[in-house]
């Protein structure tokens, strides 16, 4: 069985990842990104499935079946450094895009509001964010169509890479990444001026 405090603290260290989560099932978790699958907690160990950017990260990580895997479920390798906050958020971002990058979906903001359903002023303050992402990603060139409507509210939760402009395909997501940490964080919406200087930022990487 793995205890939630250590769920918990997985959590926290992968937090600067978007829509990361650990859920709960017969007391071990499954990790999520986006809601696709990239490991499980079990007996308080983190596993994350075996792919060639997991490996190439983590070269000597065991590969391993820490239970009966169900028929057509890949290899696992078993993170043992997970105090490592770094190379822990490298091994689920890399091991997500190996397994579902190409498949289209971006980033799916209805999760987060599925997370925090049990707190409405989370929900609330979590949507004005959105508003604020949305508008200005849009305003920047990123989004191929309006993602709010004139009243500012939000027309749809999920972007998909055909739904991005060149630009977006390599600006939306490492800026969204920023704004969300930031919001998360602080607890406050940023200003127009720390924006650009996100934006700066991420285009002169």
């Amino acid at each position: 069985m793995t205890t939630k405090k250590y769920a918990d603290f997985i959590e926290k260290q992968t937090r600067s990842i978007i829509n990361v989560s650990a859920e709960p099932i017969f007391g071990e978790y499954i990790l999520r990104i986006n809601g696709k699958k990239i490991g499980v907690l079990y007996q308080n160990q983190c596993y994350l499935f075996l792919t060639d950017k997991g490996k190439e990260l983590l070269p000597d990580a065991k590969v391993c079946r820490p239970y009966k895997n169900p028929p057509g479920e890949k290899d696992f390798i078993l993170v043992e450094d997970t105090a490592n906050k770094e190379l822990l958020c490298s091994l689920f971002k890399a091991i997500y895009e190996d397994l579902y990058a190409e498949k289209d979906l971006i980033y799916d903001f209805s999760s987060i509001f599925s997370f925090n359903s049990g707190f409405t002023d989370d929900i609330e303050r979590a949507y004005d964010d959105f508003v604020v992402l949305l508008s200005y990603s849009w305003e920047n060139g990123f989004l191929k169509e309006r993602p709010t409507d004139t009243k500012g509210r939000i027309i749809k939760f999920e972007f998909l890479r055909r739904d991005l402009t060149d630009e977006g395909k390599k600006y939306f997501f490492p800026f969204g990444q920023k704004f969300i940490s930031y919001t998360d964080r602080t607890q406050k919406t940023p200003s127009e001026k720390l924006m650009s200087k996100w934006l700066n930022e991420v285009k002169n990487k």
